[in-house]
């Protein structure tokens, strides 16, 4: 992969700034404890939940978008709109709607479909993660598998859809099923940002060519430790320790390594990890960012750059 495959020619681009200033990706994906993803095709507006029109197949407004910020904000969960590359704006008369679990390195996942929107009104949506959390698909669910989601939020960052388009590209046509693009997900300066279901991995400057890759490494199981900028579920601290562990180890199995505990002490974070069964520890140091201001994302003021997650030492025990 060459930096040009993922370079945009603005020069003032926050995505550029980034890869020149050399920041790494490891450690930067948003902690969330599960995603609702809602088939939408737009317009999605700046902030999906407070733009996003919602209407039921008659033409009745709906405010989803209040109703999920209240509900799921307290809990952790994120709310994300996906639409087919080439959808039309507007809702599908039956959208696909997908539930997450994340907690750690364990990830649950379900899909259904809805004749409106405003069934979501009616459903226990705590509840229902907790039955996801438990390892039980809820009664009129089935089971998620793997789902690309690309960010192409370009109303939100210029980057995303400058770069994320050709990603999706990509992965559409190789898995037009499991492919979608996705509202804001975090890390513009990252872009182009693929969110993996229901497993919660983010990963970041992966360029349209690697798309075949991606799609093969998760279909057998692995993933690419080298464009992963974290697993949602965790601390970013812990998201650069299992990035380091599984480098040092030289495992991209994607269940075989799994987070045994982490403790905070100030700016040091000790994490203890099982690799296919053997023990593995890891010391990562949170430290300011490196470099001269620059903005997190294109048209905004420059701003000291975000931490960064150093891996003091990573070996087995």
């Amino acid at each position: 992969m060459t930096t040009a495959e993922v370079t945009s020619p603005r020069p003032l681009a926050c995505s550029r700034l980034s890869l020149e200033a050399d920041e790494d990706l490891h450690g930067t994906a948003s902690t969330v404890t599960g995603y609702l993803v809602l088939e939408h095709g737009g317009p999605w507006g700046t902030k999906v939940l407070r733009d996003a029109p919602f209407s039921d197949p008659d033409g009745t407004a709906v405010p989803l978008g209040a109703r999920l910020s209240t509900v799921l904000g307290p809990l952790g969960v994120t709310t994300l709109l996906v639409r087919r590359p080439g959808a039309r704006h507007g809702i599908p008369r039956r959208p696909t709607v997908m539930l997450v679990a994340l907690d750690g390195t364990a990830a649950h996942g379900a899909r259904t479909t809805v004749g409106a929107v405003s069934r979501l009104f009616g459903w226990k949506l705590p509840a229902l993660l907790d039955t996801l959390r438990s390892g039980v698909v809820p009664d009129g669910w089935e089971p998620l598998e793997t789902q690309y989601l690309v960010c192409t939020h370009a109303r939100r960052d210029a980057c995303c859809g400058e770069l994320g388009r050709p990603l999706v590209t990509a992965l559409a046509a190789l898995e037009p099923a499991r492919t979608w693009e996705v509202s804001h997900v975090g890390g513009h300066r990252f872009a182009p940002n693929t969110l993996v279901l229901p497993e919660g991995l983010v990963y970041g400057r992966l360029p349209a060519t690697r798309g075949r890759e991606l799609v093969d490494a998760h279909a057998g199981g692995r993933l690419l430790p080298d464009a992963l900028r974290g697993r949602a579920g965790l601390a970013p601290a812990a998201q650069a320790a299992e990035v380091a562990v599984r480098r040092a180890a030289g495992e991209d199995r994607a269940a075989t390594v799994t987070l045994v505990d982490a403790a905070e002490d100030g700016t040091r974070t000790s994490t203890r990890w099982s690799v296919g069964g053997r023990a593995w520890r890891a010391e990562v140091e949170t430290v300011p960012g490196r470099g001269a201001h620059r903005p997190s994302s294109c048209g905004k003021e420059p701003e000291a750059p975000s931490p960064r997650h150093v891996v003091r030492e990573v070996a087995p025990e």
